[in-house]
C-alpha cells in the first residue's frame, strides 16, 4: 500500500492546515475534485463514510494521489467501521463525538484518531484519552474568537474546527490557535465538475493554502 508512514497523517494534517471533505458518492467526481485540490496545495481529505462506497472511494484517492496525499474516513461511529475503513487505506479516522471504541482501534492500528467534542470538558477529555487532534464541532455558532479563548487554559490541545469555515474567514481560525481546518462544498463549488469547475477549485485551493500557510509562518 503506498502512502505517508499512518503515524504522520495529524503532523501534516498540521503542517498544510487544512483538511478538505469530500461529501459525495459519484467515485468519478471526487478523484477528478481531490486532483484538482491537490494541484492547488491541499494534501489531506476526508470521505465521510455518509457515503456508501466511503471504502471504495478512499483506497481509489490512494491510488490515484502522490503518496504525500492523506486520505482519512469522515463519520465513524463504530469500532467495526473503524477497522472496515482503515482496512481500506484511511489513515486518519475522524468522529462526531469521542468513542471508545473507535480510540480503541485507531491506536491499535497505529492510525490518527481525529475525535468531535464542544464543550472545554469535552474537549479536554478526548484530548486527555490519546485524540491525536480535537474536532470542534460545530464551531459556527462562536467563531475563532472560541478557539482564542479555549487556548487559555489549554495551550497544547490542538484544534482542528469543523463547521461553517470558508475560504474568506479559514485563516481566522489559524489565527486564533486552531492547528487546522476542515472545509468542504465552499472550496468544491457544485457540479457539473467539468475543466473550467476543477481550475476553479484548484484556484481557490491555492489561495486558501498560501493564506494558511502565510499565518502559520507568523
Amino acid at each position: 500500500m503506498k502512502m505517508n508512514k499512518t503515524e504522520n497523517a495529524a503532523e501534516t494534517i498540521e503542517r498544510v492546515g487544512v483538511v478538505s471533505i469530500i461529501r459525495m458518492d459519484d467515485l468519478n467526481a471526487v478523484r477528478d475534485i481531490a486532483e484538482a485540490l491537490y494541484r492547488g496545495g491541499v494534501r489531506c481529505f476526508e470521505i465521510p463514510l455518509t457515503a456508501a462506497n466511503a471504502a471504495e472511494i478512499i483506497g481509489a484517492l490512494r491510488e490515484r494521489l502522490p503518496e504525500d496525499a492523506v486520505i482519512g474516513a469522515g463519520t465513524v461511529l463504530t469500532g467495526a467501521d473503524a477497522g472496515r475503513i482503515i482496512e481500506a487505506g484511511a489513515c486518519f479516522v475522524v468522529s462526531p463525538h469521542y468513542e471508545p471504541e473507535v480510540a480503541a482501534v485507531c491506536k491499535e492500528r497505529g492510525v490518527a484518531f481525529i475525535p468531535g467534542a464542544f464543550s472545554p470538558q469535552e474537549i479536554f477529555q478526548a484530548w486527555q484519552r490519546g485524540a491525536d487532534i480535537v474536532k470542534v464541532f460545530s464551531i459556527r455558532p462562536l467563531g475563532p474568537e472560541y478557539l482564542r479563548d479555549l487556548a487559555g487554559p489549554y495551550p497544547g490541545i490542538k484544534l482542528m474546527p469543523t463547521g461553517g469555515i470558508d475560504t474568506a474567514n479559514a485563516a481566522s481560525f489559524i489565527a486564533a490557535g486552531a492547528c487546522a481546518v476542515t472545509l468542504g462544498r465552499d472550496i468544491i463549488g457544485s457540479g457539473p465538475w467539468d475543466a473550467p469547475a476543477l481550475a476553479r477549485i484548484t484556484e481557490r485551493a491555492r489561495g486558501l493554502v498560501s493564506r494558511i500557510r502565510e499565518v502559520k509562518a507568523g
